[in-house]
């Protein structure tokens, strides 16, 4: 009965670690790289415990197709992560005042300040800093605080956890579903198959 019911778990666990990554992807512009933080611990016959985790590291703001605009260059990201320029013809007069991004799929919205580099690493910057830790927020600048040289702090912006995408009150609900719909078949069918083995002739 262990060996069925540790089977079914993690028949269950896995379907519902696609499901998660699916509903993931529905909500947010999440690449696919990032999902793989989405995984499992499977159940032995000894556990009879399957587990579904996400990763709780923030995905950097460059994983959601941000546009930065200059007057003379226009910046992107692509879903691989490459960084790419492109001159214009003509000078804009007024520039966007921030880098634009997708977190949520069609939904755009700009981060006021922030930059990205010409021939530097593929990031979206901002002046400030993080206040105690990622969790803890970001303390954003809109203005130089010294008037010549470098004006630090400067960081790159972190986005959503994968953690959080995946319990999503409406990510939970999807999944749940899926566990509870593929579960008890899965434990019916393993126990009928385990019994037919130990009910067959033996030669």
């Amino acid at each position: 009965m262990n060996q069925a019911v540790s089977r079914s778990l993690n028949e269950a666990i896995l379907q519902g670690r696609t499901q998660s990554r699916a509903s993931v992807k529905a909500l947010y512009n999440i690449p696919q790289r990032y999902l793989g933080a989405v995984n499992v611990v499977k159940a032995t016959s000894i556990t009879l415990t399957a587990k579904l985790y996400a990763s709780t590291t923030p995905i950097p703001m460059d994983a959601f197709s941000p546009k930065f605009q200059t007057a003379t260059k226009s910046f992107t990201i692509s879903r691989r992560g490459e960084q790419k320029s492109r001159s214009r013809q003509r000078a804009r007069k007024t520039p966007t005042a921030g880098v634009s991004i997708e977190v949520h799929k069609g939904k755009r919205e700009v981060i006021p300040f922030a930059f990205m580099i010409d021939g530097g690493k593929p990031r979206v910057f901002a002046r400030g800093e993080y206040r105690a830790g990622t969790s803890h927020g970001f303390m954003q600048r809109n203005k130089r605080v010294n008037k010549d040289g470098s004006d630090i702090p400067v960081k790159p912006l972190l986005s959503v956890t994968v953690h959080a995408a995946v319990v999503n009150r409406r990510a939970m609900q999807h999944v749940q579903q899926k566990v509870n719909t593929v579960f008890p078949l899965s434990v019916q069918r393993n126990v009928s198959h385990l019994l037919s083995q130990i009910n067959s002739p033996t030669s």
